[in-house]
């Protein structure tokens, strides 16, 4: 998710679990977007640029389709282990145990990763459609997998099942060959 997401829902969860406790929900809200400081640090040590700005401003085009003749570096994925909820969270929480008062903050990065959290082979409005077929060719009996038709890196919607498949890994192999040369 982009930085604005994880601030807007850390501000609102905040603000919904602490009404009468301002600065928990500050706290909780901070947490939200904490965790987003390793993308800052991996983008400066790969960019050279050490401007939050210009860490803004790649992250959003970073998020939009490449466009042809666009020949501006892409540093790549910009996680850390950080990311891993089973390094994460465990440390996190263990802290919190001693520390109470970190508990919002604490909540924030377990809402972060979460919202992280990216589970489209489960979605079952795309399983019940293709009632456990491939959409491509049609097989049945084999390993099935959801896969986006168009990436959302690539402008496509996230969260739209009409922008999923359920497709067997041969399709899902011949449709991504064929995205690869259509982006060439």
């Amino acid at each position: 998710m982009r930085f604005r997401d994880h601030l807007l829902a850390a501000a609102v969860t905040g603000l919904a679990l602490y009404p009468r406790a301002p600065q928990r929900a500050a706290l909780m809200a901070l947490g939200g977007v904490a965790l987003d400081i390793d993308h800052f640090l991996l983008y400066a040590l790969r960019s050279g640029d050490w401007r939050p700005s210009g860490a803004l401003r790649y992250d959003r085009r970073r998020h939009r389709p490449p466009r042809r003749g666009d020949t501006r570096p892409r540093y790549g994925s910009l996680r850390s282990v950080a990311h891993q909820p089973l390094a994460t969270l465990p440390l996190a929480w263990l802290a919190a145990l001693c520390w109470p008062a970190l508990r919002p903050f604490v909540a924030g990065i377990t809402m972060h990763l979460a919202l992280d959290l990216h589970l489209p082979d489960h979605d079952w409005r795309v399983r019940r459609r293709a009632q456990e077929r491939c959409e491509r060719c049609g097989v049945a009996g084999l390993p099935l997998t959801v896969h986006y038709i168009v990436h959302p890196h690539r402008g496509g919607n996230r969260w739209s099942a009409g922008n999923r498949a359920l497709w067997c890994s041969l399709c899902a192999r011949e449709a991504y060959e064929s995205r690869a040369e259509r982006y060439a």
